[in-house]
This record gives structure tokens, C-alpha cells and sequence, in this order.
């Protein structure tokens, strides 16, 4: 087997176009294992694991290879920062039994000058954590060379806790996303449905090489050069037809002056519109030809799928617009057969 990436002879091994993280169904066994692991975790990865298509993951529970789906909560995992508070520490973890978020007040010393004008040491810690004092309070102590308390001097310094309650606490949190090897995931998909409906001829195009060439590269900018949009969903007007859909993704091939266009839209989130040839007379000499031109739908969560030749898709289209006396956007197939 000649694998279409780095098209060497490897044996073969499965690979998923959309990958399986999101619901993809459409397979290929034309990657190496090597390509396969390397671009999987690199660029299907960035794909998978961009938050916003994340989140849609956890909400309609699309587990992928690791056999879990993303949580909706883990956002808000980790540390984050109490508003108006000098120990503003707190962490704030999923509670399963009570199904909601628990944040904690996490451990805060400082030196503080009373009223009298006397220093002292303030400990605060989350109310959950009170039996901990007297261990905290030693280690306090010890790491500021001070000798342990006796118990009574322990118990007079335990009698000057004080709590507090914050009912609507306000908590200030920082989010990172990282857009790194989102475009290489695009084209990745654009490449391998240009190489399932074009055929094999199609490896020897002097676009696809270029095109597996950037994807493969580790250089986050490899993809910048090339011709296509990728962007939000909304933004790509090549989808105008059809309506959005938050489980669906669609895919479709068109032939354009002479050049081959594969357009992809991940959910209603993300969307690419990539030139894949730049010679279509290369795959379209004759009327026959005109299937290898393909309509794709996948619905995520059901695995249902149609893969019809584009024609077929633009007559249902025609029928819609005839039916309805108005312009698209209409629903998709899948959702048409759903409704039905």
C-alpha cells in the first residue's frame, strides 16, 4: 500500500477523514501507521479538541477513541481568582453526586498589622478545611523558624478563627484557545475526500503534493501559503444552501473554471473551502466523470450518512426551491429524512 501522505509503501492501517472524535463515519486504510499516529495527535487532535467544537462534543456526548465524552464542566476546572478578596485563591471541581460545580477556597497565609500595631501571621482556608488549622498552623510556624505551640497556646490561637461566608461570590478565571493546527485539520479532510473522490490519479497532482506536504510539516504557518477559506461556519457562503445543523457535518466537491473546490463544514462551528486541483480536466474527460463531483452529510451522533454524487444533491435542491417558491437555505438530507 502506497500511503497518500507520505507516500511510501507501509502496510495499512484505518483512519477516519472526520475524525471519529467528532461522529466521523467515512474510513480510508490508505495511511501509514506512522502518518496515521503523527497527524492524529498533531492535526485530528486540534481539530477534536478546539473548544468550541469541544463543547459541542460534550453536548451531544461524542466520546471518539478515548471512550469518554468531554464534560461540559471541565472548563471551569483548575484555579482561578476570588473578586475583591486578598486570599483569592479558590479551585473549583465537578461534584458528581450533586451534579454541580464546588468551588474551594485554597490555603492563603499573609502578614497582617493588627489594630494595636502588633504583626502577626493571618491563615485563611476554605471552611471544609478547619480541622486542618492545627497541622497548618505548626507548619506555619516551623517554616519561619518559630517553635511548636504548646496545646494550650495551640487552643488560644484556634479560638481566634473567625469565618465568613460569601453567598454570591464573583470569581475571575482566564481562558486560553489555541488555533494551532486547526487549518492543517481542515485541509487534512479537504485532501483525503479529494483523494477518496478523484482516485488514485489524484497523488500525482501538483497541488496535492503541495497540500500533504504543508499538512505534514510541523511549522504552524505551513498551511498559510495555500488557496482557501477556513474560518467560522457562518462566514464560508459556500453553504448558503443549507441550513445549519449542530450534529451534522457536510462536505461537498465542485468543479470551478478549471479548478477542483472541496468545502467542509464541521457542525455549524467551522467551515473550509479549499482548492484541490488546479487542472480538473485531470479527473472530469468525460459526462461519467461527473460523479467523482460528491455530496456528503454525516449526522455525528446517529452515524447515519449519504454520500451521493453532487448532482443528485442540486435536483434536490431544485425540487426544494420548486416546492417551496422560495431561495434556499433548506435543511440538509439527513434532516429532511428525519423530519420525514
Amino acid at each position: 500500500m502506497i500511503c497518500i501522505f507520505c507516500i511510501e509503501e507501509h502496510p495499512p492501517s484505518l483512519e477516519h477523514v472526520f475524525p471519529l472524535a467528532i461522529g466521523g463515519t467515512i474510513t480510508t486504510d490508505r495511511l501509514c501507521a506512522r502518518c496515521n499516529s503523527t497527524l492524529g495527535s498533531r492535526v485530528d487532535a486540534a481539530l477534536s479538541d478546539f473548544f468550541p467544537i469541544r463543547m459541542r462534543r460534550a453536548n451531544l456526548n461524542l466520546a471518539g477513541n478515548g471512550g469518554n465524552p468531554p464534560a461540559w464542566h471541565e472548563l471551569f476546572h483548575g484555579e482561578a481568582k476570588l473578586v475583591g478578596s486578598e486570599a483569592n485563591r479558590v479551585s473549583t471541581t465537578f461534584d458528581k453526586t450533586s451534579g454541580k460545580l464546588d468551588t474551594r477556597q485554597l490555603y492563603h497565609a499573609a502578614n497582617v498589622v493588627m489594630p494595636d500595631g502588633t504583626k502577626t501571621r493571618q491563615i485563611t482556608v476554605d471552611a471544609r478545611d478547619k480541622d486542618q488549622l492545627p497541622i497548618i498552623i505548626e507548619r506555619e510556624r516551623k517554616r519561619h523558624g518559630l517553635p511548636p505551640l504548646t496545646p494550650d497556646q495551640l487552643a488560644v490561637a484556634l479560638s481566634n478563627v473567625t469565618s465568613r461566608t460569601i453567598d454570591h461570590p464573583l470569581i475571575h478565571r482566564t481562558f486560553s484557545f489555541s488555533f494551532a493546527y486547526l487549518r492543517h485539520a481542515l485541509f487534512k479532510i479537504t485532501y483525503e475526500l479529494a483523494f477518496l473522490w478523484l482516485g488514485e490519479s489524484y497523488l500525482d497532482d501538483p497541488l496535492a503534493a503541495e497540500l500533504r506536504e504543508a499538512i505534514c510539516k510541523e511549522d504552524v504557518a505551513s498551511t498559510d501559503h495555500l488557496t482557501g477559506y477556513v474560518g467560522e461556519a457562518p462566514g464560508c457562503n459556500v453553504f448558503r444552501h443549507w441550513n445549519s445543523h449542530e450534529a451534522h457535518h457536510l462536505a461537498y466537491a465542485t468543479d470551478v473554471v478549471n479548478s477542483v473546490i472541496i468545502s467542509v463544514r464541521i457542525f455549524d462551528i467551522y467551515a473550509a473551502s479549499v482548492v484541490v486541483s488546479k487542472d480538473a480536466s485531470r479527473y472530469f474527460r468525460s459526462s461519467a466523470d461527473a460523479t467523482k463531483c460528491r455530496f456528503l452529510a454525516i449526522d455525528s451522533v446517529s452515524g447515519r450518512t449519504i454520500d451521493v454524487p453532487f448532482n443528485v444533491e442540486s435536483r434536490r435542491l431544485a425540487v426544494a426551491m420548486s416546492t417551496h417558491g422560495r431561495l434556499p437555505p433548506f435543511p440538509d438530507p439527513l434532516e429532511e429524512t428525519a423530519a420525514a
